[in-house]
């Protein structure tokens, strides 16, 4: 795509759309890895601004609560009933976001 002038498609947008389920690495008979390929690019797009909302408000979600969505009360009761503990904010996450820049990506809360 790149060769042929859809850069920006090929780079900010496209990148996007892959699921990560890593077929095109059994696929692939280069055996390249290019699951890598679409991080680095989504890498790259993310540090020019260029997220999906979508992909922005999970990232937000994960790094103030701990989880990209958020758990139901139908799930926290059932939690309760097995004998597990309440889902609580993990902090790590925050901290990690802060080492790897995805809070400059992310903006203020």
């Amino acid at each position: 795509m790149v060769n042929l002038g859809f850069k920006w498609e090929a780079l900010f947008e496209l990148s996007w759309l892959c699921l990560s389920c890593f077929t095109c690495i059994d696929r692939c008979p280069q055996g390249a890895d290019v699951g890598e390929v679409v991080f680095a690019l989504r890498a790259i797009a993310a540090k020019d601004g260029n997220v999906p909302k979508g992909a922005l408000a999970m990232a937000k979600s994960l790094v103030e609560t701990g989880h990209i969505v958020s758990p139901t009360a139908s799930v926290s009761k059932q939690r309760a009933t097995l004998g597990l503990p309440p889902c609580e904010p993990v902090p790590e996450v925050a901290k990690i976001a802060k080492k790897t820049g995805l809070s400059k990506i992310l903006g203020p809360k």
